[in-house]
């Protein structure tokens, strides 16, 4: 049965971060010999119009990827297992993996052949992808842009083999994602709906990325923040993530820009 087309998948909470640690944890130190990809499980919840990954759960490296396909580390399986047993506020909605690349080029972080294989094994509800390079000489503060692009459908090509292009055609839409650099690096993240027979572009938005947004805007720099503004952080977030459902969520997200704009040392 084919899924029903979401909207978009939102990460909240510190699941884009946990997803950009992971990435630069297992970028390999030679990118040429070596191909070493993250990869995590994504849980969350189904609000219908839309998907809402709350909570990230890094498993490792990508155990193997040969010419005709991708095996995941048999820690994904025994996780998934487990998580079935242990969860009670999330659901187990997708994985994701990265993209460790020497430099950056066009389409870095659309799915590979053998990524629309590991789909159609699977059949997990949703991936994201985060293609990343390290290519800074010196360590940069999180920057971040929203960008829209073609939306598009992979699908496998029986032609080639799995580190090649699928086979793609046009959605007539676009969709958004995430680009951004940190310290060395230079990153890109997109997110992908199953079908059933193949992989959706989709939206992706980030209640953290807002927040990281909103802050850069407002001059305020999380190194200057104590541990007493935490708080406040996760109440902006909150709030961010809620502002359609919530009247009072913009005057809170402005008394607490406030709270922090007080304290802040530039």
């Amino acid at each position: 049965m084919m899924a029903q087309q979401k909207n978009y998948l939102e990460l909240v909470q510190n699941t884009f971060s946990t997803i950009i640690l992971d990435a630069i944890q297992y970028f390999p130190e030679n990118v040429k010999k070596v191909h070493s990809e993250t990869s995590g499980l994504l849980f969350g919840l189904d609000k219908g119009e839309y998907a809402e990954c709350d909570y990230i759960f890094p498993v490792g490296s990508v155990a193997k990827r040969t010419k005709n396909s991708v095996q995941t580390n048999p820690k994904v399986e025994a996780a998934l297992k487990a998580s079935r047993q242990l969860f009670s506020t999330s659901n187990f909605i997708g994985t994701y993996h990265s993209h460790p690349y020497e430099e950056y080029f066009s389409d870095w972080a659309c799915p590979s052949n053998g990524d629309i294989l590991y789909s159609l094994t699977n059949k997990y509800p949703f991936e994201i992808i985060i293609a990343i390079t390290r290519d800074g000489k010196e360590n940069k503060p999180l920057t971040i842009n929203i960008y829209e692009n073609e939306g598009l459908e992979f699908f496998n090509n029986e032609l080639y083999d799995s580190h090649s292009g699928p086979k793609t055609k046009k959605l007539g839409y676009k969709t958004s994602y995430i680009v951004g650099e940190f310290q060395k690096y230079k990153f890109e993240i997109r997110a992908y709906q199953f079908t059933g027979n193949s992989l959706k572009d989709i939206d992706l938005e980030s209640s953290e990325v807002a927040l990281f947004s909103l802050l850069n805007e407002e001059n305020i720099n999380l190194a200057n923040l104590s541990e007493e503004d935490t708080y406040s952080l996760r109440k902006m977030e909150f709030n961010l993530r809620t502002e359609q459902d919530h009247p009072k969520s913009d005057e809170n997200i402005k008394y607490h820009l406030n709270k922090l704009n007080r304290f802040q040392t530039n």
